[in-house]
């Protein structure tokens, strides 16, 4: 698997990892209340779990989409054939590595605004402009990747994060 396919599901994993984490934890950590280890390690962990599942239900339905399309275009009486082939095989490979890549990245995504809370209890807003700064660097990186407007990704991943912390504030999830 190349560079570029995995692009995709470490971009998805870390966006997601902390966009939920920020919807999750934002009015708790804005209002200064503790959070543990153990509960930053379990919502970075649950995060991952239900990004990652996700992930893999998208991309292996994705790709056997495809695989259906070509069938079609090929003129063959089903996908079956296809599906058990060496091309069956390499995209249930490829879906279970992006898995694995958006898991590892969501859960780390999740992790580093969390761990700063944990770490500066008092000043939970830290946290909350890390995530945030993260989500700008992360839309430079977007903007590198498909060659779009640097100040359009940066700002609207920022302004997505500040959003996500406004409305988990106002909801109050985990309190």
């Amino acid at each position: 698997m190349n560079k570029s396919v995995l692009t995709f599901p470490l971009t998805l994993g870390l966006s997601d990892g902390i966009i939920t984490t920020l919807m999750l934890i934002s009015h708790t950590i804005l209002h200064g209340n503790l959070i543990s280890a153990g509960l930053a390690l379990r919502v970075a962990f649950g995060s991952a779990f239900v990004g990652g599942f996700s992930f893999f239900i998208a991309e292996y339905s994705r790709l056997r989409g495809e695989i259906s399309r070509t069938s079609k275009q090929l003129m063959l009486r089903s996908p079956a054939y296809l599906i058990r082939s060496r091309i069956g095989r390499d995209i249930l490979v490829e879906s279970v590595t992006g898995t694995g890549a958006s898991v590892l990245s969501g859960f780390i995504g999740s992790l580093l605004p969390l761990a700063i809370a944990v770490a500066f209890p008092r000043t939970g807003a830290y946290a909350v402009y890390t995530a945030d700064g993260v989500l700008a660097f992360l839309g430079a990186g977007i903007a590198k990747s498909v060659s779009g407007n640097y100040v359009f990704w940066i700002m609207t991943m920022f302004i997505l994060g500040v959003s996500v912390s406004l409305m988990g504030d106002f909801l109050n999830l985990v309190g």
